[in-house]
This record gives C-alpha cells, sequence and structure tokens, in this order.
C-alpha cells in the first residue's frame, strides 16, 4: 500500500475526539468572520416608550386643566334659595320673567325641555361666541362661556345651535349660577326654562297654577 494510501486510510481511523476538534476549528474559523447581531427587540418593544408618552400627556393635559379651572375661577353649578313662586297659566303655557347673565328676558316654563334655551339674538348681545374646535373654553366665571356646537330634537324637527355656560340665571327670586343654555337660532323672543334648571326646584301644579318651590320634590 502507498504512502498516500496509507494516510488517507488514516483519516478515517482518526478517534471521535478528533473528528470533533477538527470540527469545532473549522466552525471557529467561519464565526470569526461574521458581524454580531444585535438582540431585536420584542414584539412588546415599543409598549413601553408609549405608556411614557402617554403619560406625560396626561400629566400635562390635567396640569393645564387645574390651571384654567384657578384662572377661571369657580364655574360649578349652585342654586340659590328663594321664596316660593306661584304661576299662572297664559296662553297655554307658564310665563316668568327673569335674567340671563344679568339682561331681562321673558320666560315660557317647559319641563319637556332638556335644556334651557336662548335667542341666538340674546347670545350675541352677551357676548357669547362659537368655542375653538380644540382647546379649553377660557372665559372667566363672571361672564359667559364659548358656545359649542350641537343639534336638537324639536317638536317642529332638528335644528342647530350651541351651548354655553352663562354666569347667572334668575326667575322670581330663585338664581342658578354657571347653568348651560342652549342658544338657539330660531327661538323668537322668549327663552325657554328647561329641566337642567327646574330639576333643581319643586314644582306642583294644581289646576291653572303652577308653584316653584326651593328644592326638587324626592
Amino acid at each position: 500500500m502507498s504512502e498516500d494510501s496509507k494516510e488517507q486510510a488514516a483519516r478515517f481511523r482518526r478517534s471521535d475526539a478528533e473528528k470533533d476538534a477538527r470540527v469545532a476549528s473549522v466552525r471557529a474559523r467561519l464565526n470569526a468572520g461574521e458581524v454580531p447581531r444585535r438582540p431585536s427587540a420584542g414584539p412588546t418593544g415599543w409598549l413601553g416608550p408609549a405608556l411614557f408618552w402617554t403619560l406625560l400627556l396626561a400629566l400635562a393635559a390635567a396640569g393645564a386643566s387645574l390651571w384654567l379651572d384657578r384662572a377661571r375661577g369657580d364655574t360649578t353649578l349652585r342654586v340659590l334659595p328663594g321664596e316660593r313662586l306661584a304661576l299662572r297659566r297664559s296662553d297655554g303655557g307658564y310665563r316668568v320673567p327673569g335674567e340671563v347673565a344679568g339682561r331681562p328676558v321673558s320666560f315660557i316654563v317647559d319641563t319637556g325641555a332638556s335644556l334651557t334655551s336662548i335667542p341666538a339674538r340674546l347670545g350675541t348681545e352677551l357676548g357669547i361666541r362659537e368655542c375653538p374646535a380644540v382647546g379649553f373654553d377660557t372665559r372667566h366665571a363672571d361672564e359667559p362661556g364659548c358656545c359649542r356646537r350641537a343639534s336638537f330634537h324639536t317638536a317642529n324637527g332638528t335644528a342647530e345651535g350651541c351651548v354655553a355656560r352663562v354666569p347667572s340665571i334668575r326667575f322670581g327670586g330663585f338664581e342658578v349660577r354657571n347653568a348651560q343654555v342652549a342658544v338657539m337660532p330660531a327661538l323668537g323672543e322668549h327663552a325657554l326654562l328647561g329641566m337642567n334648571v327646574l330639576r333643581h326646584f319643586s314644582l306642583v301644579q294644581q289646576g291653572g297654577t303652577l308653584s316653584i318651590g326651593p328644592g326638587a320634590v324626592q
């Protein structure tokens, strides 16, 4: 047998340990030329930053709202008590003179209306303007707030208007502060005294008389 044949035969007679050592050596030389890979972010790798920015924006909004509330003053709804008021039915309804933000109005008591409503003309006189699409109502507590657009379902169909806060509503000896009103373009000359105000009072109707007193009937 030639020397070459003996050498080739010896390769196949190498021990398993020698074969494993040679394979490991080849793998090491191959891996030496590879660029190490950075571990990829998992499927939830975006969750941490997203939560951080969400929390930051929430804190900023809360801080801005707190600062604005302090700058505007107290705009919570308050009811000031007065003496019981008796209204006689007239022209099919109950009417009472009053004021909205210091302007005299003639109210029609409307228990079917969810919001007290005023004519658009009166809203203009009070300085009520449409709210910006995005942003806070920055008007102070002692002046009417801005007006946000809304649709209303009336006996004559759907009507377009807006909703604003007014510093005071007076009728008889009662006053409600910081109540919302609907500003309606086609309302006419009278204002409607709705349930957002009336629900704070007791209403008793007997015959042709409506009695309005302090405190709602439970």
